[in-house]
Order: structure tokens, then C-alpha cells, then sequence
């Protein structure tokens, strides 16, 4: 009897685990907050110096995505109405190259340069959104099309020349430190009573907190909360949700859909010229070729948070944490000194995976979903392989190319000054042919990773996954050991994920069962 008492509470322990699993992986925002923190914890075990979690790095990740994710949430509301806005790099470059020129060449005050910059993103916003709202074109051809107008634009207007340094009040939307000045006073002895107080508590935990504590974060998060409660308890949106639902539908339940959405698009550009303000409060000029490919990051960052591309679907918070989750990736790229090409290439492999992620999720088949986290195990190995990868591909083009000029030269032929930039010196030579031998070996490793991890998407069986996330971690040693430490949180997420994908069918099987036991 006590026996069948502990098995029903073992039993209920794991419907119970089961339950709450199903629970989180229905949440839109569900998969990017797990990867950030895998890959947190990951880089906070294989890196040495400041942890991972400590609050100045996460400040710094905070200032470093402010003006990206400020225009990610204008783009949310956009692709929540099952549009596009493929212009806001552009409209964000034009604001800040217009925004900068008042300042440096017509004599405007910031505060009218401000505001003149916020007024032009509300107009492109107006025209975009008017010829989508109310003249019925394609928001992909019309922002397609701003993409080229408005960047050109901002090059025509300024001559695509950088204005000089701008004003000190521009750094209210970046780079200001609101504790500086009071840390400045305690200092100098200038504060009494309570001031005095808090001066000695910012001054004794400066260097480990309150240093990185700027503007651009207290606006972005800011933003956000004020955002989130808009949209979740104003009828506007209510009405946004209801349009990517079914337009004709809250068109017939008496919605005017083409003011909302005329609203909608006017915000999302806003966002563009409010993300420039914020840009140029971190940089020391202003010029007309900022944000260029951002609304490429925007659309990465809202479909990794959940946002679903055919509309009705998403979440503010699951953009937050895409923008987060997406600097990460970036920034550990930029720390294995690959090229922002690469970067553009994993873009681009994030977008795919965001939208494979939910169709998988409407098509709920516990198949495709094993299918979709092998794939993105997949990815991670090839994230890993392309620091050795990218090395010694460089290194291989080199001397291929070195050698090539080189005959065409023997046999008498006039290089061109493209082919001879192109010839080596034998110090460089020496130097590309040791790179191709130290990376020879971790490339191999990591290339036989992707291509395992690639034919368990498609021949999977549970013996070769169980096998697949035995190499994920087992490569870490030796990697670590020839300097590849970057490579570690990826194949940590890369392990996670191949594991996960061999509980699919036992979770989706026991959730239909207690659904069914529950009806």
C-alpha cells in the first residue's frame, strides 16, 4: 500500500515536471530566455576574468543592444500586424545624418535637432504606412523601396560626409552616467546628510556596478516596460493582435485596420529615428551610413523572441530577449575575430532557424520538432567550426591566390594591381602556412561535428543522438586545449539542445495523455 502511495507521488512529480515543461515551451519567448541561459552559464564556465553574470557585463550587453532593440520593438508591432518594415536601418541612418547635420551646419539647438530627427521618423512612417493602409501595396515592396529612398536620402542631404563632433547633449541618450555627477559631488565633499550617504555607496561600488550605469540602458529597458504595459492593456493593442489575426475579420467586427495600422507603421519608423538618437549618443559623430543591414538584426531579434512572421503572435518581452540572445552570438563571434561577414551569415542562419521554430510550433508534430533541434545542434557545430574554419580558409585562399599570381608572373603576363595585391610576402606567406597547420586540426573536428550532427536530422534514432551529445562535450577538452575556448558555449547549447531532442516523443506522448485524462 505505501509502495502504490509513493509510485502516484512519483507519478504526479513527473506529470506534474511534464505539465510545467509544456507550459514554458508555449510561451513565445520560451526558447531565446533558455539559450541566453545556457550560453550564460556556458561563457560564465569557460571564460576566466569578470563572470558572465556580473552586473556591469550584463549593463554593458544592456548599453551595447539599446538602439537595435528599441527599433526590434517597433518592428514587433509591424510583423504582429503580418507586415514588414525592411526600411528602418535606413530611416535610422537618415535621422541621424539629418539629426547631426542641423546641429553641426544650420546652427539648430540639440533640442530642436531632437525633435526635428524624431518628426522625420514619424513621417517616413506616415508615408510607409499610408501606402500599405490605405492604397493596398505590399508593406514588403513599399519598405523594400524605402530602404533604398531613404538611405539615399540621408547620403544626398549630407553628402555622406560626417558632421563633427556633436554636442554634449546628445549624450543624455547614451553615454551619461546619472550617477557620475553624484559620485563627482561625494568626491569633492559637497554632500551632506543622506546625500552623503548614497554618494559613499555609488563611490564604494563604482567600479563594479554603477560605472557602466548609462542612459541608453535606462532608455531601452525603460521603453520596453512602458511599451508592454501599453499594448497589454490598451484597446490599441488589443486591435494590433486582432489585424495579424484575421484583418478582414476585425475589419468586419468594426476595427478600423487601416488607421491602426497606419499608427503602427508611423511608430515602427519612430523607433528608427528614437534608436539613432540613441546611437549618436554613444558615437562622437553623426553620418549617413549608420544602420546599415539593421533591419535585418530587427526582424532576427523579433522572430528569435517568438514573434511569429505571419502575424497574430508575439510578445514585447520575447523581442527583449531576442535582441539580448542575438548580441550575445555576436559578440562571441566578434570575441573569436571573425569577420562581420560571418556575422551577417549567422544572421541570416538565426532568421531561418526563428522561422522554423514556429512553424514547427503551429504544425505540432513531435517528428518535426526532434527534426528542428537536431538542426539547430547543427548550427551551433557549425558556429564552433568557424572560428578554426574561417582561419584556415583565410589562410588556404591566401596562399591558393599567392600562388596563382605567381605563375600567371612566370609565364610573362602583366598582373593587374588586383592580382598583385595578392602576392605575399614571405614573412606573410609564413605566417598563413602556420595558420593552416594550427587550425587544420580543430577545423577537421569541427567539420566531422556539423556533418554528424547533420545527418542525425534527418537518419536520428536515440542511440545517435545519445552518441551526437557525447561528442558535443567531448570535443570541449581538446579544443580548449588548443585555445578554442570560444567554441565552448556552443557546443554546451549544442550538447543541450541534441540531448533535449531525444525526449520529444516521450514529452508530446505523456502531455497528450494527461490532456486526454484531464477531458
Amino acid at each position: 500500500m505505501e509502495r502504490g502511495v509513493e509510485n502516484q507521488k512519483k507519478r504526479s512529480l513527473r506529470d506534474s515536471a511534464v505539465i510545467a515543461m509544456v507550459k514554458f515551451f508555449r510561451a513565445d519567448w520560451s526558447g531565446a530566455f533558455l539559450a541566453i541561459l545556457i550560453l550564460g552559464i556556458a561563457i560564465e564556465l569557460a571564460t576566466t576574468g569578470r563572470p558572465f553574470f556580473h552586473p556591469s557585463n550584463l549593463m554593458t550587453i544592456l548599453n551595447n543592444s539599446a538602439a537595435i532593440g528599441v527599433i526590434a520593438a517597433g518592428m514587433t508591432l509591424v510583423i504582429i500586424t503580418a507586415g514588414i518594415d525592411l526600411s528602418v536601418g535606413s530611416v535610422m541612418g537618415m535621422a541621424a545624418a539629418l539629426t547631426g547635420y542641423v546641429v553641426s551646419f544650420w546652427g539648430f539647438p540639440p533640442s530642436v535637432a531632437i525633435f526635428t530627427g524624431l518628426a522625420l521618423g514619424l513621417a517616413v512612417g506616415f508615408f510607409n504606412g499610408s501606402l500599405v493602409a490605405y492604397f493596398g501595396m505590399p508593406a514588403f515592396i513599399v519598405t523594400l523601396a524605402g530602404l533604398s529612398i531613404w538611405r539615399g536620402t540621408g547620403h544626398l542631404a549630407t553628402g555622406a560626409q560626417a558632421t563633427p563632433e556633436l554636442s554634449a547633449t546628445f549624450d543624455y541618450f547614451g553615454r551619461y552616467n546619472p550617477f557620475a555627477s553624484l559620485r563627482e559631488a561625494y568626491t569633492n565633499d559637497e554632500l551632506t546628510g543622506v546625500w552623503n550617504s548614497i554618494g559613499s555607496f555609488v563611490d564604494a561600488n563604482w567600479i563594479n556596478f554603477f560605472r557602466t550605469f548609462q542612459m541608453s540602458m535606462l532608455i531601452f529597458v525603460g521603453f520596453f516596460i512602458l511599451l508592454t504595459i501599453i499594448i497589454a492593456n490598451t484597446r490599441y493593442g488589443r486591435w494590433v493582435y486582432a489585424i495579424g489575426s484575421n484583418e478582414p475579420g476585425a475589419r468586419q467586427a468594426g476595427i478600423n485596420t487601416a488607421r491602426y495600422m497606419l499608427i503602427t507603421y508611423m511608430f515602427c519608423s519612430f523607433t528608427a529615428a528614437l534608436g539613432a538618437l540613441l546611437f549618436l549618443g554613444r558615437a562622437p559623430y553623426a553620418k549617413s551610413d549608420y544602420g546599415q543591414m539593421w533591419e535585418l538584426d530587427a526582424i532576427a531579434a523579433v522572430v528569435i523572441g517568438g514573434t511569429s512572421l505571419f502575424g497574430g503572435r508575439g510578445s514585447l518581452w520575447g523581442t527583449f530577449m531576442g535582441v539580448i540572445l542575438l548580441k550575445l552570438i555576436n559578440n562571441g563571434l566578434t570575441l573569436a575575430q571573425l569577420d562581420t561577414f560571418w556575422q551577417m551569415v549567422v544572421t541570416g542562419l538565426i532568421i531561418l532557424i526563428a522561422v522554423g521554430i514556429d512553424i514547427v510550433r503551429q504544425s505540432k508534430n513531435p517528428e518535426s520538432v526532434r527534426k528542428l533541434l537536431a538542426a539547430i545542434s547543427t548550427v551551433m557545430a557549425f558556429l564552433a567550426a568557424m572560428t578554426p574554419g574561417a582561419i584556415y580558409l583565410r589562410a588556404k585562399i591566401a596562399i591558393l591566390e599567392h600562388n596563382a599570381a605567381e605563375a600567371l608572373r612566370a609565364t610573362g603576363v602583366q598582373l593587374a594591381p588586383g592580382q598583385n595585391a595578392r602576392l605575399l610576402s614571405p614573412s606573410d606567406l609564413e605566417a598563413f602556412e602556420a595558420a593552416l597547420n594550427a587550425n587544420i586540426g580543430a577545423a577537421a573536428l569541427l567539420s566531422s561535428l556539423v556533418l554528424a550532427s547533420g545527418y542525425v536530422v534527418f537518419k536520428g534514432n536515440t542511440m545517435l543522438t545519445w552518441v551526437l551529445s557525447a561528442c558535443f562535450v567531448l570535443m570541449m577538452l581538446p579544443l580548449v586545449t588548443m585555445g578554442y575556448q570560444i567554441t565552448v558555449p556552443f557546443l554546451v547549447l549544442g550538447a543541450a539542445v541534441a540531448l533535449g531532442s531525444n525526449f520529444v516523443s516521450v514529452l508530446f506522448d505523456r502531455a497528450r495523455a494527461l490532456d486526454a485524462n484531464a477531458t
